[in-house]
């Protein structure tokens, strides 16, 4: 039995979300989809489009197997903490052998590379993103900045909010 996971607001449901889920299952080689999906409020704090009931109710009808909720104080939270809940939940499963999520990129490899770049933050990284703040530029102009200079080609990537999702997700 294969479960793959799916990190997801779903604020509202749509064909490119339907996609993602059946795309997800199909790749993973997964008999079953899990799904945390943001509660009445998501990401920015903005109150859901629909309540979380019929966003719930739409997954599951759409293919989804469970969904799980994400409480407010995490789908309300910055990437990290939205993806770092997510990851931990089906780490406590015990029985999500992979998850899927979708990015602007559409390759995993960049996503990754760049994900071990933050996970370590080298001296030179943390000096460059120190003085990129301290010049002025906001926190992911800083960030990417710090990362072109660690020789990251795509440091851009981080200006696309699915690419920024599945970084933490890695």
């Amino acid at each position: 039995m294969r479960v793959t996971g799916l990190i997801t607001e779903y604020n509202p449901f749509h064909n490119g979300h339907l996609f993602h889920l059946k795309k997800a299952k199909e790749i993973a080689g997964a008999d079953y989809t899990a799904v945390v999906m943001s509660g009445s409020f998501v990401q920015r704090g903005a109150p859901a489009v629909f309540d979380k009931y019929s966003r719930a109710r739409t997954a599951l009808v759409c293919g989804a197997d469970i969904v799980f909720e994400m409480p407010a104080p995490f789908s309300t939270a910055s990437a990290r903490e939205f993806a770092s809940y997510a990851v931990a939940l089906f780490t406590a499963l015990g029985s999500v052998d992979s998850i899927c999520f979708g990015s602007e990129c559409g390759e995993i490899e960049p996503i990754q590379r760049t994900a071990c770049l933050l996970n370590e933050e080298s001296e030179n990284f943390k000096k460059q993103l120190l003085a990129s703040l301290k010049a002025g530029k906001t926190f992911p102009e800083a960030r990417s900045a710090a990362l072109a200079a660690e020789g990251q080609e795509e440091a851009d990537l981080l200006f696309a909010p699915n690419n920024i999702l599945g970084v933490e997700d890695c």
